[in-house]
């Protein structure tokens, strides 16, 4: 009986924290500013930031992450 209980112990923790989880995720998105970037933009910080390199661009602009952070996919053509 004392296995039975704990184990409904840790489901119900296991709850509390995807609730908290769940919580902390939707409020982050809350609070994020509002910017208007132009795709030239969002390029140029690409080339910036991986140093140059067409191929390791298009890989960080076709990212999931990217997709996450602007809401939109973008695709390369060429």
């Amino acid at each position: 009986m004392a296995k039975t209980q704990r184990r409904g112990a840790v489901i119900r923790k296991a709850r509390q924290v995807k609730a908290t989880t769940a919580r902390a995720v939707s409020g982050a998105g809350k609070s994020a500013r509002k910017v208007q970037v132009t795709l030239g933009d969002l390029i140029a910080a690409a080339f910036d930031t991986v140093g140059g390199e067409v191929k390791k661009v298009k890989q960080v602009m076709s990212s999931q992450d990217m997709v996450l952070a602007t809401g939109k996919h973008i695709v390369f053509v060429g």
